[in-house]
């Protein structure tokens, strides 16, 4: 366990210990954030950025992009839910499929999704499906 001391501009100093991936800052914050949440947060937001690129028919861009931003936020959450990351981005996958979006839809859409599911394990492989 180490802990470090850090001063901030308009802040006190504050303590920060550093107990594996958590850290408990004094006060009562906890923070919490594996790799694995930082690259699913990385690979949203690539996803997202993919999908903005494609032309979509406006209802499908639409529905495209309400998943990818709730997949965003509860990814950005202390302790993202993985079923709740997973059935959102299941819901972007079947809508661009449906909308036969997804043979044309770039390396980038797709590596994206790919990468979250495994990202996610086995939840994601059964929500996103195989892409």
């Amino acid at each position: 366990m180490d802990e470090v001391t850090y001063d901030i501009e308009t802040q006190a100093a504050a303590a920060i210990t550093h107990i594996g991936d958590d850290a408990v800052i004094e006060g009562g914050v906890h923070a919490y954030a594996t790799w694995e949440v930082v690259e699913l947060r990385r690979v949203i937001a690539r996803a997202q950025e993919g999908a903005a690129a494609l032309e979509l028919p406006p209802p499908t861009r639409e529905a495209v992009s309400q998943a990818l931003d709730a997949a965003a936020r509860e990814a950005a959450q202390t302790k993202p839910d993985k079923h709740d990351v997973a059935e959102h981005l299941g819901n972007a996958t079947r809508t661009l499929k449906e909308a036969g979006a997804l043979v044309g839809a770039g390396t980038s859409v797709l590596e994206s999704l790919r990468r979250a599911a495994g990202l996610l394990g086995p939840v994601g492989a059964a929500l996103i499906g195989a892409v």
